[in-house]
């Protein structure tokens, strides 16, 4: 395109027209084509116990290649994924392989191996490439190791995900090819749960019924001491009485300590109050 050879305009609908023509001569050579990621980007979150974790990564995909051992050299540090490096986040203090990890954003590196896998968490989340001397190792928050194991299916796309989720602890998997990577990540939940408690009941009039049997059913649900529980959701029944919900919760601790005969009356009491209640879902 060379402007100067385009004629003057000489009214002002010439003029116009020539602002036009320039406006869209304009847009067609900003215009860029739109076409897919090769390696698509993926943001997911899991709760784990009061905890948020987070993971963003890229997917690449082995398209017919070789990839640990090849594509993924052995005994190399890899940005675990494509483009930019993979990231963790975490909303509250975790245990990740054995060791404490602050809240935070964190970049997550790997070094695979035959036999065991080195994997890093990184302080600098802003690299892309590992080339040259961009990374470096004092920006390690730390190091740990995990055994991989071998996949009997195929996964073709790499993919980071949770598994295995309990109350305090979950899974952080990588898979790829025929191999998949377990790290384990721990969160704390029964000390924060006794601390909150523990402020409560500087106020128990204050507590709602609600609470008492959220306190009962963490406690059972999680092996605390049964007495407790009892209490817990005996309370609740005080504040809310004929709590079809609750007395259901109840059967299931009276059955928990061995008073099966004990626990049989509560159920069956629960089952009254929710057909009073006309609560369907109870009433089975």
């Amino acid at each position: 395109m060379v402007i100067h050879e385009l004629s003057k305009p000489n009214t002002m609908k010439e003029f116009y027209a020539f602002l036009s023509m320039m406006l869209i001569i304009s847009i067609s050579y900003g215009q860029r084509l739109q076409t897919p990621t090769l390696s698509p980007y993926t943001k997911i979150t899991q709760e784990v116990g009061l905890t948020e974790i987070g993971l963003e990564y890229a997917r690449p995909s082995a398209k017919g290649r070789t990839i640990f051992g090849s594509l993924v050299p052995f005994d190399k540090i890899w940005r675990t994924g494509a483009n930019a490096s993979s990231k963790i986040t975490i909303t509250e203090s975790v245990h990740i392989g054995g060791q404490k990890l602050e809240a935070g954003t964190y970049a997550l590196y790997t070094i695979p191996g035959k036999e065991e896998w080195t994997v890093i968490v990184h302080g600098n989340t802003k690299l892309r490439s590992l080339a040259g001397d961009g990374y470096k190792p004092e920006n390690d928050i730390f190091r740990f190791q995990v055994k991989p194991a071998r996949t009997t299916d195929f996964v073709e796309t790499f993919t980071m995900q949770f598994a295995a989720l309990k109350s305090n602890s979950v899974q952080l998997q990588l898979m790829w090819e025929h191999t998949i990577v377990s790290i384990p990540v721990e969160v704390e939940v029964d000390q924060k749960i006794e601390n909150q408690l523990a402020e409560m009941m500087q106020t128990p009039d204050k507590v709602p019924h609600r609470t008492y049997f959220e306190a009962a059913q963490y406690y059972l649900n999680n092996g605390k001491d049964l007495d407790k529980t009892l209490g817990f959701i005996d309370t609740a029944l005080e504040k809310s009485q004929n709590n079809f919900r609750y007395g259901l919760l109840k059967s299931k601790i009276l059955y928990k300590r061995g008073e099966h005969k004990a626990a049989l009356v509560a159920v069956n009491e629960a089952h009254e109050w929710a057909k009073k209640a006309q609560n369907a879902n109870y009433m089975e």
